[in-house]
């Protein structure tokens, strides 16, 4: 099998022969199975310290994205509250007007001429948004995906030419320093806050593909799910703090407490940035601690150590597989768009939870989520390893097993209300849970097919793949409201549908072999991290 040229003097260490340049010699030595890891190694080990970094940075990237979710719950007053600090000027609330637009519509009010019926209740039950109307909440939640979608496209290849250490850095360093202003901007304009979230969106934008790239430098090829699972669970992990933290800092008696969801998450990134700086390196080459030992086990069996920044384009595009990633990446946008961004409103709309309890029930599928990708990643690992199946039949096993029982659990979903709301927030953590095993699939069939354009392959599949997560929060906003079960119920079946669709296409043209074009000699005029940094 042929390789790439490796750095003099690698192995030397393991040789014991410092003076030994045989080509034969070391070509023997490359052939020769990487030591054991043992747990105590393996855990501790640089790769798995890059690991823990790439997790919090996801968790970071995830709750700087959807704090928002809470935060709109959080902000919402009573009626006769709101009159009342408008009244004694207590409160700034600049778009009171546009809230009290849609209060006075569900308290059936004279809106241009239609005289509705007002209901019985007292209107103090009614709940506003002082600060935007119900039918903005689209608009604001959308708005952090128009920027999200001018950037993943070349965020594999400004992290091919510059590192991913520093996109992933630069990245969620303005993503914090836009979410620390965003409750002043929330009290001056509602554009002004809308503009930030698009700023928010163009700096995050960088982020996945950055890491695709990282890990095709550190992933060994027995490890692949498994880091790839480690640092998407900071996706679960980010999802369950944003829910159950932000709960809770909503219940602070100051500054009407919502504003100290933005201040924790931004104030977290920052911090997080000197971490990163310290422990995180863009290549095994580039790590001042990286020892021989824990090169032999990275590169081992690798077809390349490189990542190029000039796909072949014209072939990609003409890919089966790469259509079906597509797809898959559509899906599973669609699908985290739903439930991290609306199963807070669902809970609070159909199931009747109160804001504390809303919190600590919103967070559960995503504890199954962590936990289930976790294993699922293992498992698919050691069914590679040990041989029981071909990486091909593995991706496509794991990807049906997330995609059907997951449809199943949803579509129950859908007919359940407020009394038994116990069991849709099991069906939804099964839901999620059953779903954390596409991350044994999706999220690393990038590597299998074309390990060296593994970012910008991710960066296009991710632009496409912002078209669900921006017509998402529009079609789920403008479908649910009246707050009821059945509409609801018809956000449900259609993700149960898309989800569906999409497992099909990868069943038919998915694939687990990394394809010639990926591996094509004429696009082994590559640049490797090392080489762009002179």
């Amino acid at each position: 099998m042929e390789r790439e040229g490796r750095a003099e003097g690698d192995w030397h260490g393991d040789i014991g022969e410092e003076n030994e340049k045989s080509s034969w010699l070391q070509q023997e030595k490359e052939e020769l199975p990487p030591p054991d890891d043992t747990i105590v190694s393996k855990f501790t080990s640089c790769r798995w310290a890059i690991a823990y970094m790439s997790a919090m940075a996801s968790v970071l990237l995830i709750t700087l994205r959807h704090c928002l979710s809470m935060a709109v719950v959080c902000m919402e007053m009573d009626v006769g509250d709101v009159a009342n600090s408008t009244a004694n000027s207590t409160t700034s609330f600049p778009n009171v007007s546009a809230a009290y637009n849609y209060s006075y519509t569900l308290m059936s009010q004279n809106i241009s001429g239609v005289n509705v019926t007002a209901p019985s209740a007292s209107p103090s039950m009614y709940k506003i948004n002082p600060y935007f109307s119900r039918n903005m909440e689209g608009v604001l939640f959308s708005s952090y995906y128009y920027g999200y979608l001018t950037t993943p496209f070349v965020g594999g290849f400004l992290a091919t030419r510059f590192g991913p250490k520093k996109m992933i850095g630069l990245s969620l360093t303005t993503c914090s320093v836009v979410t620390l202003l965003l409750p002043v901007a929330f009290r001056v304009n509602f554009y002004l806050a809308v503009t930030l979230r698009v700023t928010l969106g163009f700096a995050s934008g960088v982020v996945l593909p950055s890491q695709q790239v990282l890990w095709s430098h550190w992933a060994p090829i027995k490890e692949k799910a498994q880091l790839a699972a480690f640092t998407n669970s900071g996706v679960n992990v980010g999802s369950i703090i944003v829910t159950v933290v932000s709960a809770l800092l909503c219940g602070i008696p100051l500054d009407e407490g919502w504003p100290f969801i933005f201040y924790a998450y931004g104030g977290c990134g920052c911090v997080w940035l000197v971490l990163w700086l310290l422990i995180v390196f863009d290549s095994p080459e580039a790590h001042p601690r990286m020892t021989d030992r824990e090169k032999r086990i990275i590169y081992y069996r690798k077809t390349t150590r490189t990542t190029s920044v000039k796909p072949p384009w014209s072939k990609i595009v003409r890919s089966p597989p790469f259509w079906a990633l597509v797809t898959l990446h559509f899906s599973e946008a669609w699908v985290l768009t739903s439930m991290t961004t609306f199963i807070p409103l669902y809970m609070d709309d159909v199931l009747k939870f109160s804001i504390k309890e809303n919190g600590s029930l919103s967070s559960l599928p995503f504890i199954g989520r962590s936990i289930g990708a976790i294993v699922s990643a293992y498992i698919a690992d050691t069914l590679l390893t040990k041989g029981y199946l071909s990486t091909t039949v593995t991706r496509k096993l794991f990807q049906t097993i997330g995609s059907v029982v997951p449809a199943a659990m949803l579509t129950g979903v859908g007919f359940l209300n407020s009394d038994q709301r116990m069991l849709a927030v099991a069906l939804l953590t099964l839901t999620m849970t059953s779903h954390s095993t596409t991350m044994a699939s999706f999220r690393v069939n990038y590597f299998d097919i074309a390990p060296r354009y593994s970012g910008q392959i991710m960066g296009v599949t991710l632009s496409v793949a912002i078209i669900g997560t921006i017509t998402n929060p529009l079609i789920t906003s403008s479908m649910t409201l009246d707050k009821s079960q059945e509409q609801w119920q018809k956000v449900f079946f259609i993700t149960v549908g898309i989800v569906l669709v999409a497992d099909v296409i990868f069943l038919v043209f998915g694939s687990g072999q990394e394809q010639d074009w990926a591996k094509d000699a004429s696009t082994d005029n590559d640049t490797t991290l090392e080489d762009t940094k002179h």
